[in-house]
């Protein structure tokens, strides 16, 4: 009987470890919101907190089980990337035109050439992958946290809010095609050459457009019609969490990231951004969806919170890079307000709608220090951990940033 007592030991340790590092991370969360900032960065500090406050607690075999056990944070992950592509209207991407796709453009090649040249720069040792993956993880946009900020403070009607969402949507579009792109050079360990490049970007280009092309065409009406058929309330829900997994196994086999498969299959189901639902539903698919949300992504983020060592994020070498990072990521996203050609536009609001990371640049981090290159993390400890302060100082400075610069518009000011 012992084995099985130990057995049953070890089981306890691991729903206690999973249940405090929930309650945990929900608590940040919610902190987080009643500040006035992402709960994202309540649950990525709440994961600093456990891994630096109480060590002892941290390398307790439950949330050590959870903490190496990658499925459950990738749940959380794909979960995310799927709410993301259902809420993503394509027909704004189709009204993104001349300012929006320069914002997008310059925000994208910009913070990429300056996260390249720090990284060089600063960890010459890494390779030109790791420079052009810190720069990749650089040149995305969080659009929830801008379009909250932005809702927040009734501007999302506005010219510079139409701007910023549509801008924010091709960024995230393009970063996730760049990452497939720089996993596959990592997972190949052949580097970089132009002919594997341009074969991935042409896979990329030819998954999204079959799965997008579906939802587009009619085969999501489909989809809605035949789980009205079953009667079955909760049918949506499983047709679309089908998807979801199913088109994340389709991206990995073809080299992508399963993340894109997960974004493409929101698209695919919802491409119109209509809120998805049986006609006799009174709830959409996104409700429906939103418990198993509100568990698994606030663990994803905790979890990365808890995988940045705390020696490392406070030697001087990281903060130096942290730093650096920042400024280059200020920069970067700053500079889409160059882009603006229309007079009557605050371009410093456009670039600090732009700047938020959040949770996007967590997930292009995690994958990045999942990957290996010759036995060794794309992403050392020191990179990561710089990469997760730059997420908070700009998740921080967008939403102050955002009132100040509206606030002079309305006033009168540029």
């Amino acid at each position: 009987m012992a084995p099985v007592g130990g057995e049953t030991a070890g089981a306890v340790a691991i729903l206690f470890g999973l249940a405090l590092l929930v309650l945990a991370a929900k608590a940040g969360g919610l902190v987080a919101a009643r500040a006035g900032v992402s709960p994202v960065l309540g649950e990525l500090l709440v994961g600093f907190g456990l891994a630096t406050v109480v060590p002892a607690l941290a390398g307790g075999s439950g949330i050590a089980f959870v903490r190496g056990n990658p499925t459950l944070a990738e749940l959380g992950v794909l979960l995310l990337l799927f709410e993301v592509g259902l809420e993503t209207d394509l027909r704004a991407l189709g009204q993104v035109r001349g300012t929006a796709l320069l914002v997008a453009l310059t925000g994208v090649v910009v913070p990429i050439a300056l996260g390249w040249a720090v990284a060089a720069w600063l960890v010459p040792e890494g390779g030109t992958l790791m420079h052009l993956f810190v720069g990749a993880t650089l040149a995305a946009t969080s659009v929830g946290i801008t379009a909250r900020v932005l809702k927040d403070l009734g501007a999302t009607a506005r010219v510079e809010g139409r701007i910023v969402l549509g801008a924010a949507v091709v960024d995230d579009v393009l970063g996730l095609v760049l990452l497939a792109v720089l996993s596959a050079a990592a997972a190949s360990g052949t580097g970089l050459a132009i002919a594997d490049v341009a074969a991935m970007l042409l896979r990329a280009g030819a998954f999204l457009a079959v799965t997008i092309g579906f939802g587009a065409l009619g085969g999501s009406r489909l989809l809605v019609r035949l789980a009205a058929r079953t009667g079955e309330p909760y049918m949506i829900v499983a047709i679309g969490l089908g998807l979801c997994f199913s088109l994340a196994y389709a991206a990995e086999v073809v080299g992508l990231a399963g993340i894109v498969g997960a974004f493409a299959a929101g698209l695919a189901l919802d491409p119109w951004g209509e809120d998805v639902r049986r006609p006799a539903d009174t709830e959409t698919l996104r409700a429906l969806l939103a418990p198993l949300g509100a568990l698994f992504v606030p663990l994803f983020f905790v979890l990365t919170g808890v995988q940045v060592e705390t020696d490392t994020l406070l030697a001087a070498d990281t903060l130096a890079l942290g730093g650096v990072l920042t400024v280059a990521a200020f920069a970067g996203k700053l500079a889409c307000g160059l882009a603006v050609r229309r007079p009557d536009v605050n371009r410093l609001a456009v670039g600090f709608g732009m700047l938020p990371r959040g949770e996007v640049d967590l997930i292009f981090a995690g994958i990045g220090a999942g990957l290996t290159v010759h036995g060794q993390p794309l992403l050392p400890q020191a990179v990561f951990s710089a990469i997760a302060l730059t997420v908070v100082l700009t998740t921080l400075a967008t939403p102050v940033g955002l009132r100040w610069t509206l606030g002079r518009t309305h006033d009168g000011g540029a």
